[in-house]
């Protein structure tokens, strides 16, 4: 899989940061129960030092105890289970929040393109984009953005403690640690690449299955249902092989990090037991690390690797997220182009996407019938040359494409290097007429038929009104007072909910027509639903 590009990374370091003081919350209990371990680490070293010493001395065993110390490791188990507890609370609602935010955003793009969707796939892949790759993002926003900073914190804090003790241990666990993160993205990348193609057959099946499930009376009638079972059969067993693939490395992966764990841990354990028996080879007969040190040690090595481990499982949610986010933006993308907006202006969840016209304008009734004046609209659709690519002897990258074909469209000038290039382009940008512009004007409660040949426009202007495609000329609606707004003007939101649109590929519900109308005013009376038909 391609490396993510700087609107995908942008959108979701856009996800993370609405949630931000939830997840730096998460982090800081997580650092707080770090230090906690330590202290607890710390009294169970000096609690059974002291036996061993006690032991081999002769001694009772309880001579020297202190009653607080079992008190405060009390208060270690007790307060331990509740700061983590506390960090999955905090992060798992963050991560709720974003996605469903996400979605209801996701719902709104999906109005805001209309037709258009259709261009992004059947509904079943579009559904499973909404649900599914939705909820991929849950580990990349509740485990992945808390891990990667609690990878760097809990060991540092972890090996101050050890340097306390034993320089020389902590330099062990300092040289064996960054083995973790090197396997964890050699492995990882991989797996970003498997969950990519997961996600791509995933939508693929979902929006299989709806098509058969759409088409089964008519299955039935041609006694054919059999091919539908051998084919969803089929893509059944190529998505359940995709997820072995997924699920192999992800179990590789995790037996990797546990083996490097386990041998650092055993390097450490080795270096003070041979310091306990006086038999280091350098340094024989002295013992470096006593009692107490070697046993808070050896509490504290196994956790100075579990978030390197912990990060390693977490990278797959991060692949997950990565292979999500890829194949939702291009639909965020086309809103936003339809909307005259960048990716960085897409916002998520409650902020509303308001535009300061609309924040500047006093509301509009439009609960009365209004009327429509078209004037001299017509409809364009850019079309590039992909042989205007390459000019003379340079070529131009993909994001200087962008910024060029959108210059080109704008008729501004473009000065420097790439000067010469962007000449050759904007030659090559022609235009194809949708719409021939058309002018007419419609009374309030009026009916007229649109007629022409197929592709003259009908539907684009239909479109245009909607405001689901940029156009030129005017379009304003004509009010109870005769007063006329641009169209542009409102809110598109509030105007949608008092314009109804009926494409020619019309989705009907297996209900009564008077169902199916009533989806839109559940509440409409037989009188009504006769008058809107």
């Amino acid at each position: 899989m391609a490396t993510l590009s700087t609107a995908e990374k942008s959108f979701l370091k856009q996800l993370v940061n609405t949630v931000r003081r939830p997840l730096s919350l998460a982090w800081l209990l997580t650092v707080i129960s770090t230090l906690i371990f330590v202290w607890q680490a710390w009294l169970l070293a000096s609690l059974f030092s002291l036996w061993l010493t006690n032991y081999f001395n002769k001694i009772p065993l309880s001579t020297g105890i202190d009653s607080a110390w079992f008190i405060g490791l009390a208060l270690c188990f007790v307060l331990r289970p509740l700061l983590n507890m506390g960090r999955e609370l905090l992060s798992s609602r963050a991560s709720l929040k974003v996605r469903s935010e996400l979605r209801q955003s996701l719902l709104s793009t999906m109005a805001t393109l209309g037709p258009n969707l259709r261009h992004f796939g059947s509904d079943g892949s579009i559904s499973s984009q909404i649900i599914d790759q939705t909820d991929a993002l849950d580990g990349f926003i509740s485990r992945f953005s808390v891990q990667k900073n609690v990878t760097v914190t809990t060991p540092l804090i972890l090996l101050i403690a050890v340097a306390w003790q034993s320089k020389f241990a902590a330099a062990l666990l300092l040289m064996t640690a960054p083995l973790v993160p090197i396997f964890m993205i050699l492995i990882g990348h991989l797996t970003a690449k498997k969950s990519a193609a997961q996600f791509s057959a995933l939508s693929q099946l979902s929006g299989r299955f709806l098509d058969w499930i759409r088409g089964m009376p008519t299955l039935k009638r041609l006694q054919a249902t059999s091919i539908a079972e051998q084919d969803l059969a089929i893509s059944s067993e190529e998505y359940r092989r995709r997820t072995m693939d997924v699920l192999k490395i992800a179990f590789l992966n995790g037996a990797v990090l546990e083996l490097l764990a386990a041998l650092s841990i055993a390097l450490v354990a080795v270096y003070l037991g041979f310091g306990l028996m006086g038999i280091l080879p350098w340094d024989k007969g002295h013992v470096p690390v006593a009692y107490f040190g070697a046993l808070f040690i050896l509490l504290l090595a196994p956790e100075f690797y579990v978030p390197l481990r912990q990060l390693g499982a977490d990278y797959h949610a991060k692949a997950e997220a990565e292979g999500a986010v890829q194949s939702l933006l291009p639909i965020i993308k086309a809103a936003q182009l339809s909307k005259g907006d960048s990716v960085g202006a897409f916002k998520v969840g409650s902020e509303k996407d308001t535009s300061p016209e609309d924040l500047s304008q006093a509301p509009i009734d439009l609960s009365q019938a209004f009327g429509l004046t078209i004037t001299n609209v017509s409809i364009q659709t850019p079309i590039i040359s992909e042989d205007s690519i390459l000019s003379g002897d340079s070529i131009i990258s993909d994001n200087s494409t962008e910024q060029h074909l959108s210059s080109a469209a704008e008729g501004t000038n473009i000065k420097g290097s790439d000067a010469h290039a962007t000449d050759s382009l904007v030659k090559a940008v022609t235009y194809r007429t949708r719409l021939a512009p058309v002018s007419f004007e419609l009374q309030p409660a009026e009916r007229i038929a649109l007629t022409g040949d197929s592709g003259s426009g009908k539907s684009s202007l239909l479109q245009a009104i909607m405001g689901f495609v940029d156009y030129q000329g005017t379009i304003q609606i004509t009010l109870a007072n005769s007063e006329r707004i641009d169209i542009k003007q409102l809110p598109q939101q509030q105007l949608r909910q008092h314009m109804g649109y009926l494409a020619q590929q019309v989705a009907l519900m297996p209900l009564t027509i008077a169902e199916n109308l009533r989806l839109a005013n559940p509440n409409a009376t037989d009188q009504q639903l006769i008058d809107a038909l």
